[in-house]
């Protein structure tokens, strides 16, 4: 009978530690579950306190606190291992061409265009391209019949003809007036202003001993997209100097102008001092890649008396008749007075006339 009343305080304390407990398990369930949020999709189960209660008391009592309530440390998130990049396998292409070598310059021949005959045609005589005779001779469309041209050569050939230019193509009415500068050059400024007024460019045959004393009127020259041609270094009588020496006045007058205006050229006009020529000096001038060319009409402005402007008026414009002055090459000095005081007049009465005033190459084609 006193173990029985013994007993009865032991079941008492033993359920409520099973109350007491079961409030504390309820307690740790509601709280927020942040550490519980990085766990497996799947919560623990817990049992539910009443569920404790519900039970014999030997069954709540032989339920381990630490198994009820036990949580496992933070899972950190699965991370998908990147698959490894796929790079893209090189595209298949033609192999890259290889630069071609520029072409080989060995000489040059002069050419007169026949009937009948194509830059095809003589590029194949003389073993060029089509694209190399078009670019020297500065062509923009098939050259006329009889229009004389320099051929590059990229093999040694026949020399081809011995060429003066006299004048050009009579199709259009255009005059190339040409201004030669080998002496003085005073008045080659207001030469200048006169054609930079009415937008005209011409061409000038230079002597390298001339760009030499007057760099700045080269480059203003230059500038105003004025056409330069050679005229020599020295202004001497060529018949009367070997091909060398010939030679070396034409590449020396070049090298000069390269000096003073990088990128400008004197190819491929040439003029001789005087109009002194022969056969050898045509060859010789045409061997270095320049076209000899005279004139059709010389204002006379550097010979005999000094000329007024009144006189140069007339001569220029007036000496020839309109068919002859379609293509006519005219010869004038930049150290003429008297040419820089009538070139005003000279280019509005050809303008009056119908005349364009131009280039040497643009009056050739």
């Amino acid at each position: 009978m006193e173990q029985r009343n013994t007993s009865l305080p032991l079941i008492a304390l033993t359920l409520l530690t099973g109350i007491a407990l079961g409030w504390f398990l309820n307690d740790l369930i509601r709280r927020p579950a942040a550490p519980l949020a990085l766990a497996p999709a799947s919560p623990p189960a817990v049992a539910a306190p009443t569920a404790s209660i519900s039970v014999a008391p030997t069954t709540a009592v032989s339920i381990e606190p630490t198994t009820a309530v036990s949580v496992a440390p933070p899972a950190l998130p699965s991370v998908a291992t990147p698959a490894p990049a796929v790079m893209p396998s090189p595209l298949t292409s033609e192999p890259l061409p290889t630069a071609t070598p520029p072409l080989r310059i060995v000489g040059y021949a002069g050419h007169r265009v026949a009937a009948g005959e194509t830059l095809e045609t003589i590029a194949d005589r003389y073993g060029s391209t089509v694209a190399l005779i078009e670019t020297y001779n500065r062509l923009d469309a098939p050259p006329r019949i009889g229009r004389e041209l320099v051929v590059p050569l990229l093999a040694p050939t026949d020399a081809g003809d011995a060429l003066l230019v006299r004048r050009g193509g009579a199709e259009r009415p255009w005059i190339a007036l040409t201004l030669d500068a080998g002496a003085g050059a005073a008045p080659t400024p207001r030469i200048l202003a006169a054609l930079r007024e009415r937008g005209i460019t011409i061409t000038f045959f230079l002597t390298g001993r001339w760009m030499r004393a007057n760099p700045d009127l080269v480059r203003q020259m230059v500038a105003d997209g004025h056409e330069l041609a050679n005229h020599t270094v020295n202004h001497p009588d060529l018949t009367t100097l070997d091909d060398n020496t010939i030679r070396r006045e034409l590449n020396e007058t070049e090298a000069i102008l390269h000096e003073i205006a990088p990128g400008a050229t004197t190819r491929p006009f040439f003029r001789p001092p005087y109009g002194a020529y022969n056969e050898r000096v045509l060859r010789a001038a045409l061997a270095e890649g320049y076209l000899p060319i005279y004139w059709t009409l010389d204002s006379l402005d550097s010979v005999g008396e000094p000329k007024t402007p009144e006189f140069l008026v007339e001569r220029v414009t007036g000496k020839l008749s309109q068919n002859d002055l379609r293509g006519a090459i005219i010869l004038a000095h930049c150290g003429s007075e008297a040419t820089a005081d009538a070139l005003p007049e000279i280019l509005d009465r050809f303008a009056v006339m119908g005349f364009e005033v131009r280039k040497l190459s643009d009056v050739l084609k």
